[in-house]
């Protein structure tokens, strides 16, 4: 899989939170509801922390993966593709971006996923992470050491 990325910039936030709200909104709605102009203020102050770079594919946007390194862990805030462009391997293309990152900088790498998105979920469990915390609508994740791609390496 061959996808390239590009820093979002703020003439993008449009295109962005579009993109959130066709992933996301159905799972929003089923934990706690959807207000949109509440959405839209929480994702432009979202992006305002950390890194986000969207996805391409073959010359068309299909995502974007925003993370934000802290001080003593990265953290994955929000993996996003296009409906008619997953499973085609891109989301795994974009999370072993972050995977490596954290790898990189020897840090634990964590996410939140909503309970009800059982896809997401399960595929996020497939790929080494492991519920650490819950409060029945949203699970934290993290990264399993055994997983990570240096680990990989070191023990190959």
């Amino acid at each position: 899989m061959n996808v390239d990325y590009r820093q979002a910039a703020p003439e993008d936030s449009e295109w962005l939170f579009d993109t959130y709200r066709r992933t996301m909104k159905g799972f929003v709605t089923s934990a706690y509801g959807w207000d949109d102009d509440l959405q839209q203020a929480g994702f432009a102050k979202s992006l305002r922390q950390g890194s986000c770079q969207i996805v391409t594919w073959e010359d068309k946007q299909c995502g974007f993966v925003h993370w934000e390194v802290e001080p003593d862990l990265v953290w994955l805030r929000m993996l996003c593709i296009v409906p008619e462009m997953q499973n085609r391997s891109i989301g795994r293309a974009a999370i072993a971006k972050v995977m490596s990152l954290s790898s990189h900088l020897q840090k634990p790498l964590y996410l939140n996923v909503f309970v009800c998105n059982r896809v997401a979920y399960d595929w996020y469990s497939r790929i080494g992470f492991v519920e650490i915390e819950s409060d029945g609508k949203v699970s934290t994740l993290a990264l399993a050491p055994s997983s990570s791609p240096a680990h990989k390496k070191r023990h190959a």
